[in-house]
């Protein structure tokens, strides 16, 4: 494990090269597909987890044939060849630090490029909303290069804004994707979001490398205050410090006191000492795990009762969809364990809560405002997780972090 940690940048770049490899070498082996040459899938013949798993990497050539077009061939040995040159990349890290400064630059923009990318293939599923995941991919890609120069008392505002960007273009794609629901199957949109998340998935680690190589070159470091003495009088003007809007959570917790203080005064009671709010947190996430587990069994006969063909694909997709919202369930008591016990994993808790929240929240609104069959809870259920994880996110947002561990 600590060698990982110590060569992740070697790693990664290999997992990189491992995967243009593999998708150059799948795109030659499904050439007739993304010309349109080969006949869709047949469902009748749908009966296994293995046909399954086909048909859906099938729907994934139907996303790149859209930038491979009628050159699938070229676009395969292109693809195998940049493969082949990132896990070069990776031998060439690993043996020396020459190239350290060109290759930061190279991995920044293959970030950028790999997300530009993305977000031209979403736009099939998404529309002109895709643009709203570019706009939180470049508020995080800044706050990954410049997070140097902002101040680390404010990392839980800075973590607020990025997770307000992404939660704002998981609303709208959203319900863009079901909004047009009729024109596209449930396997469309599972293997869609799931090429959606492996690409971002690969940007945030390219981009790691990238800021990694360039900070042991010192190319982001912020300058020591007794650099900044020797520098021109160009330099020494006033600067915008984006550190001074940084603090609004001082105003959060003001608010927050100003009620409890009020709510007291007029329940005329005080609230027990031993009282805390991970004891809170832990009650109503265990009431949250407990209903996502109901539902989780109700669903679970998509495989224990074998149902494996394409036209029967909303109950996989309510699956998997369910399975992601039990494990963020369960890592949120995880971490909420742990910041009551050791007094850490405060942001990593806010960040989990979040997103189980918007996942929650955007499934009930789909399920009263869109007419489609691939809501994840019973109505009954999914007001009532809305209206117990709420809390938990409000805990989270007015709770004060020790800023010392994280």
């Amino acid at each position: 494990m600590k060698k990982l940690k110590q060569q992740s940048e070697v790693f990664i770049s290999g997992i990189l090269g491992l995967f243009f490899f593999v998708l150059g070498i799948f795109v030659l082996f499904n050439t007739g597909h993304i010309r349109g040459e080969s006949p869709e899938v047949d469902e009748a013949q749908i009966e296994t987890v293995f046909d399954l798993i086909n048909a859906f990497f099938l729907e994934g050539t139907t996303v790149l044939s859209i930038l491979i077009g009628e050159f699938p061939i070229i676009a395969g040995i292109l693809i195998i060849i940049f493969g082949l040159v990132m896990l070069k990349i990776a031998h060439t890290i690993k043996r020396t630090t020459e190239y350290d400064t060109g290759l930061s630059f190279f991995f920044i923009s293959l970030s950028f490029f790999l997300f530009i990318i993305t977000t031209v293939l979403m736009h099939q599923v998404y529309g002109w909303f895709a643009l709203f995941y570019l706009l939180a991919f470049i508020v995080h890609m800044l706050y990954n290069i410049f997070n140097e120069y902002l101040d680390p008392a404010h990392r839980k505002e800075q973590y607020m804004i990025i997770l307000f960007f992404y939660g704002i273009a998981y609303f709208f794609t959203q319900n863009a994707v079901y909004s047009n629901i009729d024109t596209m199957t449930p396997t469309d949109v599972l293997a869609i979001n799931t090429f959606f998340v492996v690409i971002w998935v690969l940007s945030l680690l390219a981009l790691g490398v990238g800021v990694f190589l360039s900070k042991s070159k010192n190319l982001l470091k912020k300058p020591k205050r007794e650099e900044n003495a020797a520098l021109s009088r160009k330099n020494k003007r006033q600067k915008l410090d984006p550190n001074q809007y940084l603090g609004f959570s001082k105003y959060l917790y003001d608010f927050r006191n100003n009620v409890l203080a009020k709510t007291k005064q007029f329940m005329e009671f005080e609230f027990p000492k031993w009282l805390k709010a991970n004891y809170v947190e832990l009650l109503l996430g265990s009431i949250v795990l407990i209903f996502i587990l109901i539902e989780f069994n109700n669903r679970h006969g998509v495989f224990t009762e074998g149902y494996f063909r394409l036209s029967q694909m909303k109950y996989i997709y309510e699956w998997v969809n369910l399975f992601l919202s039990l494990a963020l369930a369960v890592a949120y008591l995880f971490f909420t364990f742990f910041n009551m016990t050791q007094n850490k994993f405060y942001h990593r808790q806010m960040i989990i809560i979040t997103l189980l929240w918007l996942k929650l929240t955007v499934s009930l609104y789909i399920t009263l405002f869109q007419d489609v069959e691939l809501s994840l809870f019973i109505l009954p259920f999914n007001v009532l997780l809305v209206l117990v994880s709420t809390p938990l996110l409000l805990i989270s947002i007015f709770k004060e972090f020790d800023e010392v561990r994280k």
